[in-house]
C-alpha cells in the first residue's frame, strides 16, 4: 500500500494542517505578486525606448514633432503608467 502525500500527517491536527496549507498558499500568491511587478517594472525601459524610438520616426517625417531622449520617454512611460492607474481606480464599478 503506497502512503499518499498529498493528505497531511495523521499526527498533526486537521486545523494545524489547514493553517500551514494557507501559509503556503498566502507565500504562493505574495511570489506571484512580487514576480508581476518585476515583470511589469522591467517591461518600464523596453517601453521608453520604443517610445523615443516612434517618436523620432514621427519627428524624422514631421519636423513639428519634437524629438525626445530616453529620459523623457522614460518620464512619459512613467506618467502614462500613472494616469493608466488613476483611470482604473476611478472608472472601477
Amino acid at each position: 500500500m503506497s502512503h499518499d502525500y498529498s493528505k497531511p500527517p495523521r499526527a498533526m491536527p486537521l486545523a494545524q494542517a489547514r493553517r500551514l496549507s494557507d501559509e503556503r498558499k498566502h507565500q504562493a500568491q505574495g511570489a506571484a505578486f512580487v514576480a508581476a511587478c518585476a515583470v511589469m517594472i522591467a517591461a518600464i525601459p523596453l517601453q521608453a525606448f520604443i517610445l523615443m524610438l516612434s517618436m523620432g520616426a514621427a519627428h524624422g517625417a514631421f519636423i513639428a514633432v519634437p524629438a525626445i531622449g530616453y529620459g523623457t520617454s522614460v518620464l512619459f512611460v512613467l506618467g502614462a503608467n500613472l494616469l493608466a492607474g488613476y483611470a482604473r481606480r476611478l472608472f472601477r464599478k
